[in-house]
């Protein structure tokens, strides 16, 4: 399917899909489980806290979309927590809506004055992270650490998490830029790590993209259990730019030929991954 054509089909399916996704998510009650919103965009219900990371609707992505009942869709949020201050992960349309709801935001220093500067979130509902420090809110225990977001053409700072709940501990590194492990913090054991695929900026369409190698032996170093490959049909980017099911199949393979013991799966806009 063109892309043209990916983007008018999720364009006319959004609104029923986020409602969907919504639905489940507020009536979930002992699953652990985690709804992409968008590319890479995140709502959890982990021990009995509903959360998210990132929260972003493609209505503010994209042009032609009904925006959604932000304030009433996502009243049940507890906490939210941002990583970084790029138009696909920043949704500052969607905070706005949500600011008056007693939630907390967990808030990185680098993004911090962009987020109060253009939202009417009250600054006493704010944590700002410190890395390496964790913090407990409800059933989740987040470890923030800086993430490798810069590569050699640009990159702005990140903050990944390590998220811990019912004696599982699962890896959000976001957008990955530097595939250099080394440069990360020591994890224990991972049930799992959601990996936002980054191929080599603007090479997606090549037939085998110059990061691939570096993708695979980064995450297979990282040793997860499993591997959710997220960051696919990111419909705000350029084509060379935009990384889909093709790429996924592409680093799917390789890591099962490099790392079997790693199980590998994709998630979209819309689905849901259990955890």
């Amino acid at each position: 399917m063109k892309l043209v054509d990916k983007l008018e089909t999720a364009r006319k399916e959004y609104s029923d899909q986020w409602d969907k996704v919504l639905k489940d998510w507020n009536s979930l009650k002992l699953t652990d489980a985690a709804w992409l919103t968008y590319a890479a965009n995140y709502l959890l219900f982990t021990g009995g806290t509903r959360w998210a990371i990132d929260p972003l609707s493609m209505s503010t992505r994209i042009k032609g979309i009904q925006k959604p009942d932000f304030a009433n869709d996502l009243k049940n949020l507890e906490f939210v927590v941002l990583s970084h201050a790029h138009n696909d992960h920043l949704d500052l349309t969607l905070i706005d809506a949500i600011a008056h709801l007693p939630i907390k935001w967990i808030i990185p220093q680098h993004m911090l004055e962009k987020v109060i500067e253009k939202t009417c979130i009250d600054k006493q509902n704010i944590i700002v992270p410190e890395n390496g420090k964790s913090l407990t809110l409800g059933s989740v225990t987040l470890t923030p650490f800086d993430s490798l977001h810069f590569h050699a053409r640009g990159g702005i700072e990140e903050t990944g998490y390590q998220v811990e709940f019912n004696n599982k501990r699962w890896l959000f590194p976001g957008d990955i830029r530097n595939y250099d492990s080394s440069k990360l913090p020591y994890f224990e054991k991972l049930d799992g790590i959601f990996a936002h695929l980054w191929l080599g900026k603007g090479h997606a369409k090549d037939k085998r993209p110059p990061c691939l190698e570096d993708f695979v032996k980064f995450y297979a170093a990282l040793s997860p259990a499993r591997l959710v490959i997220t960051h696919l049909d990111e419909f705000g980017r350029a084509e060379d730019e935009l990384w889909d099911d093709k790429h996924y199949m592409l680093v799917s393979k390789e890591i099962h030929a490099a790392a079997p013991s790693i199980s590998v799966k994709m998630a979209k806009m819309g689905m849901k991954v259990v955890l």
